[in-house]
């Protein structure tokens, strides 16, 4: 594109919440052109586990119970409604989660947030001992305490997730066009367009979902959009026996998804932006997932992915309305959570760029709010982060 164009709501970003903001704008009827510099889902999104867990992360009880909650509900809708409309099938499935503790702290980590979880419509979440936890699973590794037992839990493919909202979105009349956003236009306090590499969008309405990259719109807003890459490695093994449960312990988790592949993860990686899987991250996971799961030491290693999860200094999402710039829309830092949350934050977000509001509690995730910094290291250790 060498010349200006124009749109009535441009999207920053294409991973899945940028596509799911796209999806829910059609659904609104407006259509929006996406601003993406790579592929769909190229960074973050399309390497993700895709776990749908509302009942445990950041700000669960707190903040984001409601949206977590929302969002579990909207994926069930989402999933057949997707496939009809686009012939994407985005994988998603129910199943029963195995949390496990091997020392006295994880267990009373898991259990503080039992009364909560357990007082939640539609899930049944149980405090099991170790002797019956191996009696569902007994490839576990003997000596645990005891463990969660959680029924039931999603899990989608984050790829195809994205490519479905996409797919979606343009039926409905939404475009996507390939290039790197370089700043946004504010005149008077509000929106007049997005300049990219190649030329100029004009548009009264942006919604900025750079994930990682988000701290640079809000250079061009003159708000802060404190967002850091968390990168995640993943490897996926082949394995003997059946399927494995999703089962977690520590920081860790192991599953096998309808690829018939066991997926061991995860690392929490504040190294910047290098995105390439490493040979320690591998020789790490696998270790770890040893120790919980001997019978994994026959399996063949298949694939390794690396991922880059925007976080912030808080661990919560920023969704909302730019202060101070009228048109400007922020959709970012899900986090390990990101998959699950695209829905409703496509659907705030679309909500904001075409009503101002929503009916959704969003305040305490809003865009320039006070963050503690030390809160990224501490969200590391929360087991229920998935």
């Amino acid at each position: 594109m060498t010349q200006e164009a124009s749109a009535d709501v441009v999207i920053l970003g294409g991973g899945v919440v940028g596509c799911a903001t796209a999806y829910y704008l059609g659904k609104l009827g407006v259509r929006s052109v996406i601003v993406e510099r790579d592929t769909v889902a190229g960074h973050s999104s399309g390497f993700a586990l895709g776990g749908l867990n509302p009942l445990g992360g950041i700000g669960i009880p707190g903040p984001l119970s409601e949206l977590s909650l929302e969002s579990y509900r909207m994926h069930a809708e989402l999933a057949p409604l997707l496939k009809e409309e686009t012939g994407v099938d985005v994988e998603y499935h129910l199943h029963t989660t195995l949390t496990v503790a091997y020392d006295e702290q994880e267990a009373e980590s898991i259990k503080s947030r039992m009364p909560w979880q357990q007082a939640q419509k539609g899930f049944r979440v149980e405090w099991k001992s170790g002797a019956d936890i191996l009696a569902i699973e007994p490839r576990l590794a003997p000596g645990m305490l005891g463990g969660l037992v959680t029924q039931y839990v999603g899990m989608v493919d984050p790829y195809k997730l994205s490519l479905a909202f996409l797919q979606g979105a343009e039926k409905r009349g939404a475009s996507m066009r390939h290039g790197s956003a370089v700043g946004i236009n504010v005149r008077g306090g509000r929106v007049t367009g997005v300049q990219i590499n190649s030329g100029t969008i004009r548009c009264e309405k942006v919604v900025v979902a750079m994930g990682a990259w988000s701290h640079l719109a809000g250079n061009w807003l003159g708000v802060p959009l404190p967002t850091e890459p968390l990168k995640g490695q993943l490897v996926r093994l082949k394995a003997p026996g059946p399927p494995l449960l999703y089962v977690s312990w520590g920081h860790s988790y192991a599953v096998t998804k309808p690829d018939d592949l066991v997926w061991v993860g995860t690392t929490e990686e504040l190294v910047g932006y290098h995105e390439s899987p490493t040979p320690d991250a591998q020789r790490r996971i696998l270790s770890d997932a040893l120790k919980a799961l001997p019978y994994l030491l026959d399996a063949e290693v298949v694939r390794q992915t690396a991922c880059l999860r925007p976080v912030t200094p808080d661990g919560l999402p920023i969704l909302g309305n730019v202060p101070g710039v009228q048109g400007a829309v922020v959709a970012t830092g899900g986090g390990r959570k990101g998959i699950h949350l695209s829905p409703i934050m496509g659907r705030v977000a679309a909500e904001l760029a075409t009503l101002g509001s929503t009916s959704y509690d969003i305040s305490a995730l809003a865009p320039g709010r006070p963050m503690a910094n030390a809160s990224v290291s501490e969200s590391l250790a929360d087991p229920f982060r998935f």
